[in-house]
């Protein structure tokens, strides 16, 4: 097939219902660029013999010498099929983990995917993920099953055992998509059931349950995938050949004299022909017979590579080439390398390209074909529903669900939205370009919002400059292009921060976020090599923000530039943009800034050595923790509770706050319901301004459910009634620490008030009641082992007594000084019916005005004690770091297993599980490691194993560093275990030590130790 001419793309781009947008996805290594080079050959893009070495659509230099896709890059292409045109928009994915990123933005725009799956590797951990990314997005995929050629060569199987295999594969796949469809119809299923309200009753009182999941009731037939359906191509990529049974149903249907249909059913699956009755007949298992598929199918393939690649016999493969009809030039058959002969076989014989490209446009949908579950999911943002929505947004369903209805043609009138969530920049343009999807009319360039903007945040009205084409590496100019086409948009880089939603009604709605399979998480702070430079260095991060999904570009405190990133190699192509593409300037990078947090656990019931702590231990503790007594300042005071009491410099307020662990499922709690905490605070600040902010009713369920599992997690004598007297969440008022209310006295209003509708009467706040938050922010935002945020930690104020001044030292004993405690006058001022406030406003006639002033030099005194009592109290506790963990997937042979262990427990990685990949020779390794210690790992491990293991890093979780970063040995038996300073094997102290020196902050350890005097040569003479 020639190269198509730009006319031709144009004019196919308006034809909507030949349209197909997709995108390739898989896990990395799967052979995604490969395939889409032979897409891209069929145009005449590049040349056939070039399919699979050029890598086309990799067009950054780093992506081709690492030998990964790093960018996602889109090109149409033009594929005829009978009487009917199609235009084919490709999106090629990254599928290393760390570029996941890519592939959610790639997904949000197509309407279908093809997943490709390696024949030997199987489902592997990140096939997994791209199959939840297409479910989620409810886009449809098909499978390809490549690299079947590895069967025959690598592997050396027999076609009945290849056939066994091949379906091991395909019900690993349909597991994957059942569990899915499982999960979602039980989620349905949970709905209604809440709606309902508990479960029935009948008359006779008793609760009847349903216990069936509503799996029986659905049909999920389409949902999976198989050959006799059409949505399975079995290929080999490199090799240049690929085939859907559909192809070798009609080839067949000719010869045998068998209907196309008959073939279709019984070609895939336990069937067998039988010669002398001339039937295909069922039974081939357990007859001992070779199913169809591998007596037409496999058979044919295992021969002609055993004629071309394993016994080079020319005779026979002429006959062959013969009797396929194939024309093969005679360089082919002189070429000493075997696989080019088979690709030129092979290639004219079953071309890879014609079975894809007629898979996708039979059974992927066209724009017009848009689920309107899918427009609702993406107007409704957050806990709202799509019926909630203003009647106006409403009516824009119809606009993106591209009805035929609308007209085609016409200027940016009604509403067209647009999605603006893949941004990218390409080598050609200076301006970045923005990857979009086209939802509404035709769009034609040079166009702008007529309507007047309404006050609402973060919306801007912007004119779209130029539109483009695009097509792998090179752009084209366009002047309009119509609904449904996946285009790019130049000049918006002053309006869009990350990602936006285009629309010409201000009625449209931003669209759901994308979900995003990685966590930013490593970190690194960035400085120009010339500080003359730090304004291009600073436009240069913008623009990199703008670019990349993922990557995070912050200042820090400390003034700072720092860029946060996935993973390690997501880190060295954001530095790489940096200094090449954006910035253009040479920068200097730190080492990577790894984070950690600080907790405190329960006191540990046995030593270092595992030894019970005896009397002779405790007394060791008992007599340190005097010492440690003497070390606090003055006015801080430590009972052998843990109850920590500070004074303000003023002596105006006394504080008392203990800390505690929280269990590990409530932290887990509180870091996953982070944006519902957010939601309560900000409602409690309006209430307290007097506002009223509304909240939808699946927030409010959201959140009682919130509340119900914190209660069920909290439990026993000393978290009695603990969720209903919590006063702040921490840090930045929505973090996984607690402050806690154990004033007897002090009723201040609940953080649940959003549940409880209007404020309950007799509460009020206190007058400084903001310090004492503002004081614990403080405390959690900054440990006091390194300076790192507090995780899991809950600190109780169980004191918190004010002596308010006199005005004057000539009035009478009544007025000179009077205690405000926590029985005092509040308990009395609560129980006015204006409250505390209009009670507080009685005694100003007395009070001078610091008493009310919250913001006076008062209040900071009572926030700065606030602080150093919770870091006291912190303090007192056992201290722990915790480290961030990746989770770590490794496959490898079992040769090299060994030597992965090896690398692993240097790292202090730990394996959680290891399984063998059935019908193969591959393990698979689950393990975690520490994010400090995985700089490097993926190098190293490949080094180790001559690149037979690779592993795929993903954020998972914090953990406790089990070891205390403070402990030194007291016992002859941690002596003699760990040695008189035991900080070689002390890996808190590492890290708490590695994050000091980086912040500054004093590091207790000697520099030099046992120094002698150095002897000269002229002195030993």
């Amino acid at each position: 097939m020639g190269h198509k001419s730009l006319a031709t793309i144009i004019a196919l781009q308006r034809k909507t219902t030949n349209i197909r947008n997709l995108c390739i996805l898989a896990h990395v290594d799967h052979g995604k660029t490969t395939l889409a080079d032979s897409l891209v050959a069929s145009n005449g893009i590049i040349s056939s013999r070039l399919a699979g070495k050029l890598r086309y659509l990799d067009s950054r230099e780093d992506e081709q010498i690492r030998g990964i896709t790093m960018k996602s890059s889109a090109i149409s292409l033009h594929f005829p099929l009978g009487m009917n045109e199609y235009l084919i928009n490709l999106i090629d994915s990254p599928g290393h983990v760390d570029f996941s990123s890519e592939v959610s933005t790639a997904v949000r725009l197509c309407d279908g995917a093809i997943v490709i799956v390696d024949a030997v590797e199987g489902v592997c951990p990140q096939t997994q993920v791209v199959l939840r990314q297409a479910w989620l997005e409810n886009i449809r995929p098909v499978l390809v099953i490549n690299k079947i050629d590895r069967l025959i060569v690598e592997l050396k199987l027999t076609p009945q055992e290849a056939y066994i295999h091949l379906k091991k594969i395909l019900e690993q796949v349909n597991a994957v998509t059942g569990t899915l469809f499982t999960s979602k119809v039980m989620e349905e299923r949970a709905e209604k059931e809440s709606e309902k309200q508990g479960p029935y009753e009948n008359s006779g009182g008793e609760q009847i349950y349903d216990w069936s999941a509503g799996l029986e009731d659905t049909d999920d037939s389409h949902l999976y995938f198989s050959p006799d359906q059409g949505n399975v191509v079995f290929a080999s990529a490199i090799d240049g050949w690929g085939f859907s049974i559909h192809q070798f149903a009609q080839i067949y249907s000719q010869k045998m004299g068998i209907r196309v249909e008959v073939l279709l059913k019984t070609l895939w699956g336990d069937f067998y022909l039988n010669a002398k009755a001339k039937k295909i007949m069922k039974g081939a298992q357990s007859k001992g017979k070779k199913p169809l598929f591998v007596q037409l199918v496999l058979d044919n393939l295992w021969s002609l590579y055993d004629a071309i690649v394993m016994k080079r016999d020319k005779e026979k493969v002429e006959k062959m080439v013969a009797s396929l009809g194939v024309k093969v030039a005679a360089r082919d058959l002189r070429h000493s390398d075997p696989k080019v002969l088979l690709s030129a076989v092979c290639s004219q014989w079953l071309p890879v390209s014609q079975a894809v490209l007629t898979m996708v446009c039979e059974k992927l949908p066209s724009p017009l074909d848009v689920a309107s579950e899918r427009v609702e999911k993406l107007m409704s943002v957050g806990a709202r529903r799509f019926d909630s929505l203003p009647e106006r947004t409403q009516e824009l369903k119809k606009g993106m669900a591209l009805q035929k209805s609308w007209p085609d043609r016409g200027m940016l009138r009604g509403w067209q939205p647009i999605r603006c969530q893949k941004i990218r920049s390409l080598p050609t343009l200076v301006a970045l370009q923005r990857q979009h999807r086209l939802l509404g009319r035709t769009l034609p360039e040079g166009c702008s919002s007529a309507d007047a903007l309404p006050s609402v945040p973060h919306m801007s009205c912007c004119t779209l400059d130029s539109l483009y084409l695009l097509m792998g590496r090179e752009l084209e100019e366009l002047e309009e292009v119509p609904s449904g086409n996946v285009l790019g948009i130049g000049g918006m880089e002053e309006w869009i921060l990350k990602s936006a939603t285009i629309s010409t009604s201000p009625a449209c709605p931003p669209f759901t976020p994308l979900n995003f399979e990685a966590t930013p998480i490593v970190r690194v702070a960035i400085e120009p090599k010339h500080p003359s430079e730090m304004p291009r260095l600073v436009k240069g991060m913008k623009l990199l923000n703008q670019a990349d999904p993922c990557a995070e570009v912050l200042i820090q405190e400390t003034g700072e530039h720092v860029l946060v990133t996935a993973g390690e190699v997501h880190l060295q192509r954001c530095l790489d943009d940096l200094r090449e593409r954006f910035a253009q300037i040479e920068i200097s990078a730190s080492k990577p800034i790894i984070p950690f947090r600080e907790t405190v656990i329960r006191r540990p019931k046995v030593d270092m050595v595992n030894e019970e702590l005896g009397k002779q231990q405790k007394v060791a503790v008992i007599h340190q923790s005097k010492e440690e007594q003497y070390k606090y300042p003055e006015g801080v005071q430590v009972d052998s509770s843990g109850l920590v009491t500070l004074t303000t410099p003023n002596k105006m307020a006394t504080i008392g706050v203990r800390a505690m662990p929280l269990p590990e499922e409530v932290t887990q709690l509180l870091e996953a319901n982070g944006s519902l905490i957010r939601t309560m605070e900000q409602f409690s600040l309006s209430m307290k301004e007097g506002k009223a902010l509304e909240i939808n009713q699946r927030t409010l369920e959201s959140i009682q459910d919130f509340k119900g599992k914190l209660e069920s997690h909290l439990q026993g004598r000393k978290w009695r009634d603990a969720v209903n007297r919590i006063w702040s969440f921490g840090p930045r008022r929505c973090g996984p620490n607690l402050l806690l209310n154990n004033l007897e006295s002090y009723q201040r209003p609940s953080v649940w008030q959003c549940l409880e509708g209007e404020r309950v009467p007799g509460t009020a706040l206190r007058d400084f009641d903001n310090s004492i938050i503002s004081g614990f922010q403080l405390a959690t935002l900054s440990g006091p082992m390194c300076e790192e945020p507090l995780m899991g930690v809950c600190l109780s104020v169980e004191r918190w007594d004010m002596k308010l001044p006199s005005l004057g030292s000539h009035q009478d004993s009544m007025d000179g000084e009077e205690k405000v405690s926590d029985g005092d006058s509040k308990q009395k001022a609560a129980q006015e019916p204006w409250g505390a406030a209009e009670a507080y406003g009685s005694h100003n006639k007395r009070w001078p005005d610091v008493s009310v002033d919250c913001y006076g030099p008062f209040s900071g005194q009572l926030i700065a004690a606030m602080k150093e009592a919770c870091r006291h109290a912190f303090q007192h506790q056992p201290q722990r770091l915790m480290a961030a963990m990746y989770t770590c997937e490794i496959m490898a042979t079992a040769e090299v297993l060994g030597r992965v262990y090896g690398v692993l427990s240097k790292r202090e990685g730990r394996i959680l599980q290891e399984e063998m990949k059935e019908g193969t020779d591959m393990f698979i390794i689950k393990a975690v490691l520490p994010v400090a210690e995985s700089f490097g790992f993926a190098d190293e491990i490949r080094k180790r194993t001559s690149g037979l293991a690779s592993p795929q890093l993903v954020f998972s979780h914090w953990e406790v560093v089990s070891s205390d970063p403070f402990w030194v040995p007291t016992t002859e038996e941690e002596y003699l275990h760990f040695g008189e300073k035991a900080d070689s094997s002390n890996q808190a102290l590492k890290y708490m030590n590695g994050v000091r020196k980086r912040k500054g902050l004093y590091v207790e350890e000697k520099i030099v130790e046992h120094a002698e005097k150095q002897r000269t040569l002229g002195k030993n003479k």
